[in-house]
């Protein structure tokens, strides 16, 4: 295996790029730079370039990003998961976080240091990624590395512009890195979000002919880099976002033609690490048990673990974080497998281990090691346990979905989405509703069935916030209403909550120059 060491820019503050030996989730200003470089004399080698990419990916890795508020808004501020993040043992909750999840003052978000810091996080990456761009695109190195390189950055670049636009609506579009003597580069104001999808449409396809499929990654034996499948899945996802359902069911079925996935046969093995990165796995968030924190290569010592399985676990002195609601327990039928590795009771085994929980009250099936607790690890804040962020049942429920959204729907379509719905409810044991049963109902109520699909499917996988929204004003609200976050006295409705405030500081030190979301 070919070794690297991670480096980070410090960019959005200078115009010359600090290159340091760091680790995963280190402040880089606790380290020693190891030179002084400019993008025109740093990039002069395969292996710089390839510690600027890795530098763009540890991003997702961090607890602001792809980890701890991720979930925290994603599953915590849905109708998925129980009011606030309280821990179980007593301790002090994920502070400045429960009036936002709770929406009893959301507004609290603009002065929330949680969300001002998952708002600099994403564009920390997104200036990792220009920066690369910029060094790679001007570099010597050959072209097929070159071009893989960049396609990697536009990916991640897309990935993180795809949250923010999402926790945000329209936010400034920086595709070039950051001049700070240049005022406008410094002070933009936040594009329409038409502008960043355009923007994340655009790397996407450009990247996708371009990155590997996952044999080439894993023959390589660096699984978790960008493969045609991962941008593809995104693609998919972001057309559908966009409501753009044929071009959205077209990028699904590229996926699915490829032949490189599969559901697993058992559920359960997603979300369990000895069966990480299997065949229904299209890109995850890797995590092992580092201890060195100093980076290394793409392998062990490129990534960090988490703390997620103690925050989100119920019991032997987890935290409790997140539990699953006892709506979302309610909304399995019964012979439903996935339920119990979803919204566990005291009656469900994983891995040997009785669970916790019960109907009402859930416990976490996914996230967790069952029969682990804190003292158990060396280290419990770096657990290797991977996040899937994107699986095949989702490209699947996409496809499905994207079929029963068009305007016009064809008998084919609807009976290709049944069959993609039926192949996903298959694994989990289910017969009924039958084909035949699916075929007899409206398109409005087989979508609504496509759609509550997902909520069942990708339960406690943090997609759930982004997926209400999406759909619509009513389906969010009505959710949060169905589960007590929004009543006529004390917790009220309003629109804003479609998006999130931008972080007070950022409208301050732009001079107004960037806007308040609407509504804060």
């Amino acid at each position: 295996m070919m070794k690297y060491k991670k480096i980070i820019f410090s960019g959005l503050a200078v115009a010359v790029v600090t290159v340091a030996v760091w680790g995963c989730n280190k402040g880089f200003l606790d380290k020693k730079p190891i030179g002084q470089y400019t993008i025109e004399t740093y990039f002069t080698t395969e292996a710089k370039a390839f510690q600027a990419v890795v530098g763009v990916y540890d991003v997702s890795g961090w607890d602001k990003t792809f980890d701890r508020m991720f979930w925290t808004l994603g599953d915590g501020a849905s109708d998925d998961s129980n009011f606030g993040m309280n821990r179980d043992d007593g301790s002090p909750p994920f502070v400045d976080i429960n009036p936002i999840t709770d929406y009893t003052n959301v507004a609290e978000a603009k002065f929330s240091p949680a969300f001002e810091n998952m708002y600099k996080g994403f564009y920390e990456g997104i200036n990792r990624a220009n920066i690369a761009i910029n060094g790679i695109e001007k570099s010597t190195i050959p072209d097929d590395k070159k071009a893989r390189f960049m396609a990697e950055c536009k990916t991640l670049r897309a990935i993180y512009y795809f949250m923010l636009v999402n926790y945000y609506g329209g936010v400034p579009l920086f595709t070039k890195p950051i001049n700070p003597g240049n005022a406008e580069d410094v002070n933009m104001p936040r594009a329409t979000a038409r502008a960043v999808y355009d923007q994340i449409e655009k790397d996407l396809t450009e990247s996708i002919p371009v990155l590997p499929t996952k044999q080439v990654t894993i023959d390589e034996r660096m699984i978790g880099r960008l493969t045609k499948g991962a941008a593809g899945t995104l693609l998919a996802k972001v057309y559908l976002f966009d409501k753009k359902y044929t071009e959205a069911a077209a990028a699904a079925q590229v996926v699915i033609s490829s032949g490189e996935y599969d559901l697993n046969a058992d559920y359960y093995a997603n979300f369990v690490q000895a069966t990480a990165n299997g065949i229904e796995s299209v890109w995850e968030i890797q995590r092992v048990e580092n201890f060195t924190d100093n980076g290394g290569g793409w392998g062990p010592d490129s990534f960090d673990g988490t703390l997620t399985p103690i925050r989100v676990g119920c019991g032997n002195g987890m935290w409790g974080q997140n539990a699953p609601s006892g709506d979302l327990y309610s909304a399995f039928q019964p012979g439903d497998g996935r339920r119990k590795y979803t919204a566990t009771t005291t009656d469900d085994v994983l891995q040997g281990v009785a669970m916790c929980g019960n109907a009402g009250a859930p416990g976490m099936g996914k996230h967790v090691v069952p029969g682990k607790s804190q003292s158990d690890y060396k280290r419990y804040d770096i657990i290797p346990l991977n996040w899937p962020l994107f699986r095949f049942s989702d490209v699947l429920l996409m496809r499905s979905e994207a079929l029963m959204s068009g305007t016009t729907i064809g008998a084919g379509n609807k009976d290709a989405a049944i069959d993609l719905l039926l192949k996903v409810r298959s694994r989990a044991g289910l017969t009924v509703p039958s084909k035949t049963d699916y075929q007899a109902y409206s398109d409005e109520e087989l979508l609504r069935n496509i759609r509550n699909e997902r909520r069942l499917e990708l339960g406690m996988e943090a997609w759930r916030l982004f997926d209400l929204r999406r759909w619509g004003t009513d389906s969010l609200k009505n959710a949060l209403i169905r589960t007590g976050k929004i009543n006529t006295t004390t917790r009220p409705w309003d629109d804003a909550y479609m998006l999130y405030p931008v972080p007070q500081s950022e409208i301050e030190l732009s001079k107004g120059v960037v806007s308040q979301t609407p509504g804060y």
